[in-house]
């Protein structure tokens, strides 16, 4: 009985240590490194509510594509590839577990930010915050959606990279998918944007599943 137990009981705690371990340290350091250089590439102090989205919108919001791009590099990993194998381990839920547990991260690093903004006098608001979380939201699922599709996590970074270039020389005939509009005052799109970038994980978490069921 013991034994069934142990079975049914699924490893939520391993799965984080593991992960973080094997994927998450790197692009947390990488992020923070990231947010870190982000006042010293531009101004931070005393802006407006628009001014305050610039490096909101076009800085911060980068780290969603550093976060959430390698959410499947894990199973290169030897220990983490017997983990999901495992006969009892949903790879579904271990997919889960990891976006939620990066998607947490990166809502905490744009607080972080939103925060030290604000102590240097920018007016940023809940607002501002979240339609940056937004922002990363949808980069960080299109990285996802393109890794999940070409089985290449390398490669799946130039195409949120790309869109996000595309978006400097489009601007706002991208419509409700420009990555900017806070700067011009417009908030709207943000939630666009934030339901694009789900369902592009969700479409990127079962196309992926589907790869490790095949053994892709």
């Amino acid at each position: 009985m013991a034994a069934v137990k142990s079975k049914e009981r699924f490893p939520y705690w391993e799965t984080v240590k593991i992960n973080w371990k094997a994927n998450t340290v790197l692009s947390f350091a990488v992020s923070c490194i990231w947010l870190l250089l982000t006042p010293v590439l531009v101004g931070t102090a005393n802006l407006d509510q628009q001014g305050a989205a610039v490096p909101l919108e076009m800085f911060v919001s980068l780290i969603g594509i550093i976060l959430l791009t390698p959410v499947f590099l894990p199973e290169q990993n030897a220990e983490i590839h017997d983990l999901v194998a495992s006969k009892y381990v949903s790879v579904l839920r271990i997919y889960l577990i990891r976006t939620v547990y990066l998607a947490v991260i990166l809502a905490a690093a744009v607080g972080v930010f939103a925060v030290f903004m604000g102590m240097r006098g920018c007016e940023v608001n809940v607002k501002l915050a979240a339609g940056t979380f937004s922002d990363a939201i949808f980069l960080g699922g299109l990285g996802m959606f393109a890794s999940a599709v070409c089985g290449n996590t390398v490669a799946a970074y130039m195409i949120p990279i790309g869109f996000y270039i595309l978006n400097y020389g489009m601007g706002s005939r991208l419509g409700c998918f420009w990555l900017f509009s806070m700067t011009k005052g417009e908030y709207l799109s943000k939630i666009v944007l934030l339901a694009a970038g789900i369902l592009l994980i969700g479409g990127s978490i079962l196309l992926q599943k589907g790869r490790s069921i095949k053994g892709v």
